[in-house]
């Protein structure tokens, strides 16, 4: 099988739980998963948001334990750079003025290089994307 770099959308899923995902992780090579550095960006900028915005102290809790299990998630998991390969792509993509974030650029971009398939559950946000191989397993 091909690398599968897993969007944001995506593993959160997968660290929650949710069967569809699970079940579709679990038929691929661990070797073959990936995130990137972008979505560990993503993820912690997240759930350190959710720490400073907690009032109470099961909210602060819960913050926290996910907080946790997102590192030590990524502790276990490949994670792609977006090194100066990815950030020419970026820029590359970019220039097109595509409707699509900044952030999903990035991924995109270095989803491209590693000529790997995109996992997410927002493929609109990356239908602008030339050339980029997306797969939603949320469903």
């Amino acid at each position: 099988m091909s690398l599968c770099v897993l969007d944001t959308d995506t593993t959160t899923l997968l660290l929650r739980g949710q069967l569809a995902v699970c079940d579709k992780a679990a038929a691929h090579d661990a070797a073959d998963l990936a995130i990137t550095i972008v979505n560990v960006e993503e993820i912690l900028t997240g759930w350190y948001t959710q720490i400073r915005r907690a009032k109470k102290d099961d909210h602060l809790e819960r913050a926290y334990a996910a907080l946790q299990e997102a590192v030590e998630f990524v502790a276990r998991v490949r994670i792609l750079p977006f090194n100066r390969e990815a950030i020419q792509k970026f820029r590359s993509l970019k220039s097109a003025k595509p409707r699509t974030g900044t952030n999903d650029l990035k991924i995109a971009a270095i989803a491209l290089i590693q000529q790997a398939t995109l996992v997410t559950g927002n493929l609109a946000d990356f239908e602008d994307i030339p050339g980029l191989s997306v797969e939603d397993w949320s469903k």
